[in-house]
């Protein structure tokens, strides 16, 4: 429970399907105020009034001259931003305004780029005395605390894969996917064998199986900030892949294919390919109202035996959705329970506890495993 009364967030972009979701995880503490915010009043009125107590709507936009200033004069403890696509806002216009009105922040981005370089703006976030984070969503900072838990068994790390495969009526409310889709046959590094390749984003599709009932899904190579987080954090590593897909395979077939037409430079619209996907994906018969995680690394064992560990979570009955928001929730309690991270910003990398983000979703049909694989049961995540 937080401790001082009367706590004000602000979440922009918060009638959003993941800023909604993590308005309502944070509404239970009676001692925070919530204020959600965007473009459009009526919205976050609407999304404000649902969540009931002293919850607020308030028409911000991100690209507001005098941002600064609004969030100045509103005397904010905590900025969330969920005002996607995030990494549309290459010059950090939100986060720099909130280290002019020196108010804490927290994002949700999983674009690589803007995660990996968000570390920059350290310096003046130390400056204004405030913590601030990006990547507070499944990548990174639910797969690095996922990995953490891996080395706990495992302390010497060579490869980590990850794999997101979401639901079929939620997939892109996840975010992961659809902003691989957006970026449909754009090339990026990973690391192979101990060099750096080039892949791009609808790459080597193939099959990777989860735990029932999420079962088989079809995937392709896509990028995200653990490409370039795993090398720095883990010194010996010399492979690391991330795939992800929409459900139903036909779909994902395709949206693949097109990656591959572009790769030709074919003059074809991505963005548009990747809204059409979406919707597709949303509408076509067939698929699993299940999702799922999967993180695996190889390494070395406190005895110095080759192991293989591999933690799964997996989202039933559509609750898959919410798994994106814990992680944001979770820190957002610390930074006001008054155990934010040092002034600074950083990506979310190992800043929370397994358990912290799993606790936000014990009211959900959310599962995990975390397991030891023998040669005989370890099945391929890549080809």
């Amino acid at each position: 429970m937080i401790n001082n009364l009367n706590k004000r967030v602000l979440i922009l972009g918060g009638y959003g399907r993941l800023g909604a979701r993590i308005a309502q995880m944070l509404s239970v503490e009676p001692e925070i105020q919530l204020i959600i915010s965007g473009r459009n009043k009526a919205l976050a009125d609407r999304c404000a009034k649902k969540l009931g107590g002293i919850a607020e709507g308030l028409r911000l936009q991100r690209d507001a001259i005098n941002l600064a200033a609004q969030l100045k004069a509103l005397h904010l403890d905590l900025l969330i931003h969920c005002a996607g696509p995030i990494q549309n806002d290459s010059d950090n216009r939100v986060a720099k305004a909130c280290i002019e009105s020196r108010t804490p922040y927290i994002d949700i981005s999983n674009a690589r780029r803007s995660v990996c370089d968000f570390h920059r703006l350290s310096p003046a976030a130390e400056a204004a005395g405030i913590a601030m984070v990006s990547g507070a969503g499944t990548l990174p900072a639910l797969s690095s605390a996922a990995l953490a838990e891996i080395q706990r068994e495992l302390p010497i790390i060579h490869s980590v894969e990850i794999a997101v495969a979401p639901a079929h009526y939620t997939n892109c409310e996840l975010g992961t996917a659809g902003t691989g889709l957006k970026s449909l046959g754009q090339s990026f590094p990973q690391l192979q064998k101990g060099r750096w390749h080039e892949s791009f984003s609808g790459k080597h599709l193939r099959p990777v199986t989860l735990a029932h009932p999420v079962g088989k899904r079809w995937l392709s190579d896509s990028d995200a900030p653990d490409l370039e987080l795993c090398p720095r954090h883990f010194p010996q590593l010399h492979s690391a892949r991330f795939a992800t897909g929409l459900e139903p395979r036909t779909v994902q077939v395709c949206l693949s294919a097109c990656a591959h037409l572009i790769r030709q430079h074919l003059p074809l619209p991505t963005t548009q390919l990747a809204v059409l996907g979406c919707k597709l994906s949303a509408h076509w018969p067939g698929g699993s109202p299940h999702s799922g995680m999967v993180v695996r690394a190889g390494g070395e064992n406190r005895q110095g035996e080759s192991t293989t560990k591999q933690w799964q979570i997996l989202g039933l009955n559509g609750d898959g959705a919410w798994i994106s928001a814990a992680p944001a929730v979770a820190l957002s309690r610390q930074f006001l329970q008054g155990n934010a991270p040092k002034a600074g910003a950083q990506a979310c990398w190992q800043l929370l506890d397994l358990d912290d983000i799993l606790m936000e979703l014990n009211n959900f049909s959310v599962v995990t495993a975390l397991e030891t694989l023998t040669r005989e049961r370890l099945p391929a995540l890549t080809c």
